[in-house]
């Protein structure tokens, strides 16, 4: 097996927090989005409708204000030179998240990577609307695989998965290799080819670059 394209999560392994929390707390709309977040995780509202119902609490924020607060969010510890190495060592590296289009954006202006699939704010004469496109769900993270496989031309086992949250264990399950990096919880685990726990991203390096 030869690594070639590795794929990412955001918020939680390349981020230190979820974009969505790192917003509401900053905007004072967290309150009001616990509460759906409680009804997704009881099963009460899907996760299209959970998004929508969160994009909504920001509507008529500038977008000025959106950048300055995603600007803001902290990287993991050794998160940049983690990407930047394995593009300088020719891999292909992707972006997977059920956050945020602008942070994903962030990421790669700072450090080219070769692309992102995350969901996108709606913006209208510099403000938000209110709405969300929602490309990744909670669940669909797997079905995301095949689009990105055919832009680089690869196959699944060829290519890396690395997060920490629920949301990655499907894609897990189709890629040659994954690490569950600081796992929220023993499913992400028990998923993953092996766990890493730790505060610098760079511990994930030697497990991937073996792999080439």
């Amino acid at each position: 097996m030869t690594v070639k394209l590795v794929i990412f999560d955001v918020d939680g392994t390349i981020l230190q927090n979820s974009s969505w929390q790192h917003i509401h707390h900053n905007l004072n709309t967290w309150s009001q989005a616990k509460k759906h977040s409680d009804q997704f995780f009881r099963n009460e509202i899907t996760y299209e409708q959970w998004a929508k119902l969160d994009a909504a609490l920001w509507k008529n924020q500038p977008l000025a204000r959106i950048n300055q607060l995603i600007k803001g969010m902290p990287y993991t510890k050794g998160a940049k030179e983690t990407l930047v190495t394995l593009k300088s060592k020719g891999l292909k590296v992707y972006l997977l998240s059920a956050g945020l289009t602008r942070v994903a954006h962030r990421i790669q202006s700072e450090t080219w990577v070769d692309g992102s699939t995350a969901n996108t704010l709606i913006v209208e004469d510099g403000c938000l609307t209110g709405e969300v496109e929602v490309n990744v769900s909670f669940y669909n993270k797997n079905k995301h695989l095949r689009p990105i496989l055919q832009k680089f031309h690869l196959e699944a086992k060829e290519t890396a998965a690395i997060g920490d949250d629920p949301t990655l264990i499907p894609l897990f399950e189709k890629v040659a290799f994954s690490i569950a990096f600081n796992p929220v919880d023993r499913s992400v685990e028990k998923s993953a080819d092996i766990a890493i726990n730790s505060n610098d991203l760079r511990d994930v390096l030697p497990y991937i670059l073996e792999q080439g």
